[in-house]
């Protein structure tokens, strides 16, 4: 009976590791020249303030935190990581019964690429990488608006995670 139960726990897990099943973001599809990159402040193209500073935050975090390759400063490094964030649309998505916002959707939208020192070439781009996130509206303007900023920190943090797979994996 226990050797039975072995030798299935053994080919399922042949089976699994045979059929090219690998966890999100561990594969580096990037030139075996680039070990290490920079990522400079995101430029804001929109009204939201400091927007810029927390994706910039959230990228060199998510880099950093995969150790796939270097975050290093512009001079050192074999690639630089440019972003920009390029929309931030707010809407009304749940209204109270007297008719004044109850839920809030924010979408933000983020161009970004991946060029090459060496060479100046574009390693990697996407100038269309959204996400969206509801939040409450609160009792206050200062309530709501530290659920926005919660929204927006938690989008940085997936677009974070998803331009860091994109860039790895060549999608």
């Amino acid at each position: 009976m226990r050797k039975t139960y072995l030798l299935g726990i053994l080919i399922l897990a042949l089976a699994v590791s045979a059929c090219g099943y690998q966890f999100r973001g561990k594969q580096n599809n990037l030139p075996s020249d680039v070990r290490s990159i920079a990522v400079p402040v995101f430029k804001n193209n929109t009204n939201e303030v400091r927007i810029e500073n927390i994706f910039t935050d959230a990228v060199i975090f998510q880099f950093t935190r995969s150790q796939m390759v270097r975050v290093v400063s512009e001079g050192q490094a074999d690639a630089v990581l440019t972003g920009t964030v390029t929309k931030v649309d707010i809407v009304d998505v749940a209204l109270t019964s007297g008719q004044t916002s109850a839920q809030r959707r924010v979408t933000i939208t983020v161009a970004a690429k991946l060029i090459r020192v060496r060479d100046g070439n574009a390693l990697w781009m996407d100038n269309n990488l959204w996400q969206n996130r509801t939040y409450a509206v609160g009792s206050s303007p200062s309530v709501t608006d530290a659920n926005k900023r919660t929204a927006i920190t938690e989008l940085a943090q997936q677009l974070a995670q998803t331009l860091h797979d994109r860039v790895f994996e060549n999608f």
